[in-house]
C-alpha cells in the first residue's frame, strides 16, 4: 500500500496524506479522520525512514555495543530501553563484534540510517574517531568509556579506579594484603588501565607488595579469567595469595570455575570479588561478591543527555560518574584476627 491508494480511499490528494503523517496540525480533523480510517482499512504502515528525510524528525538513537553476547549488555541495554521508551524512541542496534574498524562502521552506518544521536559504549574513543564524528555531525554519548580524542563527548560511567580502591579496600579490612589482580587488556582499554591504577594506588597506599605474576590480564570475558587464574596459579608458590581481584564479573567466574578445576575452594582457600554485578553472580555457588555498577541508570542518563541535546539544549561534555557499591556475597572470608 502506498500513499496513492490511501489518497484515492480516502478521496484526498497524496499532499493532504503526507500532511497527516508530517504535520497533521495543518490538515481539519474531519479529513484527518478521514485518511486514518483509510489507513487502517488498506493495512497501510508509513515508512518511517523516508519520514525522517522529509520532516527532519526522528524517532531513533543508535546503540554501538562490542558485543551483544557480553554478558553486561542487556544490564546496560534495559536502562537504554526504557529511558528511549519514556521519550517515544526507537534503538537501532550495531554490533561492532569487538572491531575497532567496525566500531567506526557503526557510526556511519547508524547516521545513514537517521538516528537522532548515538549511544557508543566500552571502547576507547581516540583520535581515529574525530573525522567521522564531525562528519555525521549528530549528538553522540559514550558509556562505561570516554574520549581521548578532539571531538568532546560526554561520558557516562562509574569512577573506575575508586571503585578497585574500594574493592581492594574492602578485602584489606577483611585481613587480605596477598591479593592478585586478573587486569583487562593491555592496549586500547582506558577501563583495563583504570580499574588497574585503582588496584595499584591502594597497593601503594597500604604499603603492599606487587610482586612478579600478581596481575595477569584477561579480556573481560569468561574464558580470559579462566586462562588468566592458570597463569596466576603458576605463581602461587611465591605469591602465596588469599584474595583475587577481577576486572569482570564474567573473569570473576572464570577464575573461580579455574579454582575448583585446580583444586581450591572459595572463599576458603582464596576469596574473588568481582566487578559489574551482573545478574549471574547471584546464580553461582557460591553467590559473588562484586562491585556493582548501576547499568541500567548509567544507559538512562546517556539517553537523556541525548534527547537534551538533539532538542537543541547544549548539555555538558564532561564525564558523568555515577555511583558504585561493594555488594558482599560468599565468594569473600574474612581472615583478619
Amino acid at each position: 500500500m502506498t500513499i496513492r491508494d490511501v489518497a484515492e480511499r480516502a478521496g484526498v490528494s497524496p499532499a493532504t496524506v503526507s500532511r497527516v503523517l508530517n504535520k497533521p496540525e495543518m490538515v481539519e480533523e474531519e479529513t484527518k479522520e478521514r485518511v486514518r480510517e483509510a489507513m487502517d482499512a488498506l493495512n497501510f504502515q508509513p515508512n518511517a525512514l523516508a519520514r525522517g528525510l522529509s520532516t527532519q524528525r526522528f524517532d531513533t538513537i543508535g546503540l554501538v555495543v562490542p558485543g551483544i553476547t557480553d554478558l553486561f549488555f542487556n544490564e546496560l541495554y534495559r536502562g537504554i530501553h526504557e529511558a528511549s521508551r519514556a521519550h517515544g524512541l526507537k534503538v537501532l542496534l550495531f554490533d561492532s563484534q569487538h572491531s575497532r574498524h567496525q566500531a567506526l562502521e557503526g557510526f556511519t552506518f547508524l547516521h545513514q540510517h537517521q538516528v537522532n544521536g548515538i549511544i557508543f559504549t566500552s571502547k576507547l574513543v581516540t583520535e581515529d574517531f574525530d573525522p567521522v564524528l564531525e562528519r555525521i555531525g549528530i549528538p553522540v554519548a559514550l558509556v562505561l568509556t570516554q574520549s581521548q580524542g578532539r571531538v568532546k563527548l560526554p561520558a557516562f560511567k562509574v569512577d573506575d579506579v575508586r571503585a578497585v580502591f574500594d574493592s581492594v579496600s574492602y578485602l584489606v579490612a577483611r585481613g587480605h594484603r596477598r591479593i592478585g589482580m586478573i587486569a583487562g587488556q593491555h592496549e586500547d582499554d582506558i577501563t583495563g588501565s583504570l580499574r588497574l591504577e585503582g588496584f595499584l594506588q591502594a597497593h601503594r597506599f597500604y604499603q603492599l607488595p606487587v610482586l612478579e605474576g600478581q596481575v595477569q590480564y584477561g579480556d573481560y570475558r569468561f574464558a580470559g579469567g579462566y586462562q588468566a587464574m592458570m597463569r596466576m596459579l603458576e605463581h602461587m608458590e611465591s605469591l602465596r595469595l588469599t584474595a583475587i581481584c577481577a576486572a569482570s564479573d564474567e573473569m570473576a567466574l572464570g577464575a573461580m570455575r579455574c579454582l575448583y578445576d585446580q583444586g581450591y575452594r572459595v572463599p576458603q582457600d582464596l576469596s574473588v570479588i568481582g566487578f559489574d554485578d551482573l545478574s549471574i553472580a547471584q546464580m553461582v555457588t557460591p553467590t559473588l561478591t562484586t562491585v556493582r555498577q548501576p547499568f541500567a541508570e548509567i544507559g538512562a542518563r546517556a539517553v537523556e543527555w541525548l534527547v537534551r541535546a538533539s532538542g537543541g539544549i547544549q548539555p555538558d561534555n564532561g564525564v558523568c560518574y555515577l555511583g558504585h557499591e561493594i555488594v558482599e556475597r560468599e565468594s569473600v572470608r574474612s581472615i583478619a584476627t
